[in-house]
């Protein structure tokens, strides 16, 4: 129950309408409800006077039908403090609308056509409320087309409500509204209206609300914003609960008459429902520059009183800055002059004052005015002997009105004509540490202008060297010192043995000197040479060839090969070569026996590659052994004698006798260890040859032929 009491005056009603019937959404999980909302005001010698509206179109016409019934309680606080719902109402009237003569009797009698016309309105309103648009349902159009009905209808029972409630004579004679003149002054009533007649759609609630019947003095002052704009002016305010339908008034600059500028008051359905605050506002166009202008603000209270809530007094004000001026690049013309030249219209506005000059040395920086006083209107040149040398100079030209709006340029740079570089730039040390960290100091220029240096680097001097880094002031303002201290970390796992660097100097106008000489930095060598390859190996019987492809580092000092017989031991330097060579020819050898070789490269810091691949030669017996020679034949007693040379050997020697037989063929015919044959089988003539074989193998060519013939 207290909640209900403590339900607030102060809530126009109209924006709660305005609320509920446009934007409510339907819980269709619960029984739907409906409040009849109602609020009331004391006045002296009149009673309570009260209006009510339910907030669904269905009940407010149960009660056009029905009628509504009139309740009232006594307010009492020790019914509160007990938290008992006990407080008792009594039914004090019942209304109804009008009926048809009633209707023609108000409205005939009605003086005011504007009430006349309200009247009116309200009859054909409450002759078609039962009327439903209907028709047929639609599937294409489908709830869209229901909505659009529901939209109309919805909006159609906001507009009643408002005049409704906003005029006695139309709440009265739709049985909206009631006085009650029974009342006793210095009593606290509380009141709720509730519809004849049971609603079959939704569970219907009567709002209760508070009356105390004291003579209150209402105060409606209400404080308007103002923003001046160019010829127009804003207004805003925020609506109060007790004052809605705006109206203003305007007297002209030196006027005392008001004149009405709005036709149709002015609404904002947006209320506190949407926890926002109901602001209004009014904007007034057409209007003089610095001419003061008085508005009155009316708006009109939910009883249908028109009321003033403000009066304020403008005044618009030029707003608009003349056209921008147009800079074209500025000229360099002498070495201390730089013109500055601008464009406007033809016929520029006609409260153009004057134009200022200004410079910096950023597009986006501070641009400092450097004249003295403003230039004339008539003003299109500046000549400027103050700009800085060797820096960038930006310019900009800002056009005043007589309002002194501004208007200004696109920032825009000068040329300054130079175009001597700095001096050639001098590396004075590089060093290098353990970690490869490469520190490297330059010699500063003289040059007054002088921007900075860039630092380039590269593997070789041949190369092409790439910039590494930039070390730039600013501009010639910045007072940090130039960087003369550059460096630079490099990986020390590489194969060349040196980096290089150079640097060049860069002016404020952009301009570059010429390379430093090259400072060369010798890393610290930490990467063994690469290993030589054996690229071939040629056994002969006497030696062993060694081919191989040397270090391709740089730095090798010498190659080193090395012998061995047994492949599990160590190594045993064989002989050192110079860096370049690529064959060995090992001759302290013996034939059947196998060397094993290897070969690594040491270089300048005495590292030493990998020991190359291993590889082996054996030097073999050819098997060749030395051809019999001086072979004579004889004849003995018919017998063919032959005898020979040959060399004595290490190994067992024989030789094989060849013979040629009837086909004129050499084959063999017999064997023998001694270097003398006698052949006791001869025939007319015979032919020999002998060979010389080996007991492991080997054997020598045939020797030449001999011839013996028997008589």
């Amino acid at each position: 129950m207290m909640n209900k009491i403590k339900y607030l005056i102060s809530i126009a009603v109209m924006l709660c309408i305005a609320n509920i019937c446009l934007a409510q959404e339907e819980d269709t999980t619960a029984i739907p409800v409906s409040n009849v909302n109602a609020l009331g005001r004391y006045t002296d010698g009149k009673g309570v006077e009260m209006r009510f509206f339910p907030d669904q179109k269905s009940v407010m016409e149960l009660g056009f039908i029905n009628g509504f019934s009139i309740e009232r309680a006594l307010f009492d606080i020790t019914v509160l403090e007990s938290e008992t719902d006990t407080l008792v109402y009594k039914e004090i009237a019942k209304v109804k609308p009008y009926n048809a003569a009633q209707w023609e009797t108000a409205i005939s009698q009605e003086q005011n056509s504007k009430s006349k016309q309200e009247l009116e309105i309200a009859r054909d309103f409450l002759n078609n409320i039962s009327k439903k648009e209907g028709g047929v349902f639609d599937l294409n159009a489908g709830i869209a087309g229901l909505k659009e009905q529901k939209s109309k209808e919805d909006f159609e029972y906001l507009v009643f409500a408002i005049t409704a409630l906003q005029n006695a004579g139309v709440a009265k004679a739709l049985g909206l509204g009631y006085t009650d003149n029974t009342v006793i002054k210095g009593k606290t009533y509380i009141y709720r209206i509730r519809p004849l007649g049971v609603s079959s759609i939704y569970k219907v609630i009567p709002v209760p609300f508070v009356v105390e019947t004291e003579s209150i003095e209402n105060n409606y002052d209400n404080e308007v914003y103002v923003m001046q704009g160019d010829k127009e002016l804003f207004f805003a305010w925020l609506n109060m609960p007790e004052v809605s339908g705006f109206m203003v008034e305007r007297a002209n600059p030196g006027e005392t008459t008001f004149t009405q500028l709005n036709e149709a008051p002015i609404r904002n359905l947006e209320g506190s429902g949407n926890d926002r605050e109901s602001r209004g506002g009014y904007h007034d166009t057409n209007l003089i520059n610095y001419q003061i202008y008085t508005y009155r603000f009316f708006g009109y209270t939910v009883f249908g009183e028109k009321v003033q809530f403000a009066e304020v007094k403008a005044m618009p004000k030029d707003l608009t800055p003349p056209e921008n001026p147009f800079l074209p690049q500025p000229t360099h013309l002498r070495p201390k002059e730089v013109l500055v030249t601008w464009k406007m219209n033809e016929i520029p506005a006609s409260d153009l004052k004057g134009f200022v000059v200004g410079r910096s040395n950023k597009s986006d920086g501070e641009f400092k005015i450097i004249h003295k006083s403003m230039l004339s209107k008539e003003t299109r040149t500046f000549t400027d002997t103050g700009f800085v040398a060797g820096q960038l100079n930006y310019y900009v030209v800002q056009a005043f009105d007589t309002s002194n709006n501004v208007s200004s340029s696109f920032p825009v740079s000068v040329t300054l004509i130079d175009s001597v570089p700095p001096a050639k730039p001098q590396i004075i040390s590089a060093l290098i540490d353990s970690l490869g960290v490469v520190t490297l100091t330059v010699k500063k220029g003289t040059e007054k202008d002088l921007m900075g240096y860039k630092l380039f680097k590269a593997n070789g001097p041949e190369h092409e060297f790439s910039a590494i880094q930039e070390a730039y002031k600013e501009d010639i303002d910045d007072t940090i010192s130039v960087k003369l201290l550059f460096t630079d970390t490099i990986t020390l796992q590489s194969l060349t043995p040196k980096i290089y660097y150079r640097v060049k100097a860069l002016d404020y106008n952009y301009n570059q000197s010429a390379f430093s000489d090259i400072a060369a930095v010798k890393k610290p060598d930490t990467i063994p040479p690469v290993t030589p390859v054996f690229t071939n190996v040629v056994v002969k019987e006497k030696q062993v060839e060694l081919y191989f492809a040397p270090s391709e580092s740089i730095d090798v000092k010498e190659q080193i090969v090395y012998r061995k017989t047994d492949i599990a031991a160590d190594w045993t330097i064989l002989l050192k070569l110079i860096s370049t060579q690529k064959q060995v020819i090992d001759t302290a050898v013996q034939t059947g026996t196998t060397y094993y070789y290897s070969i690594r490269a040491m270089d300048e810091s005495n590292l030493y590659s990998d020991y190359a691949h291993t590889v082996f030669g054996k030097p073999f017996d050819s098997g060749i052994r030395p051809p019999v020679t001086n072979v004579t034949a004889s004849l003995q007693d018919k017998k063919a004698v032959l005898t020979w040379d040959y060399p004595p050997m290490s190994k067992e020697v024989f030789f094989v006798i060849y013979k040629i037989n009837a086909k004129g063929e050499l084959q063999q015919y017999t064997r023998i260890t001694e270097k003398t044959f006698i052949d006791k089988n001869t025939g007319k003539e015979n032919v020999y040859a002998i060979k010389a074989l080996t007991a492991d193998g080997g054997q020598s060519i045939l020797s030449a032929s001999v011839t013996q013939k028997v008589e």
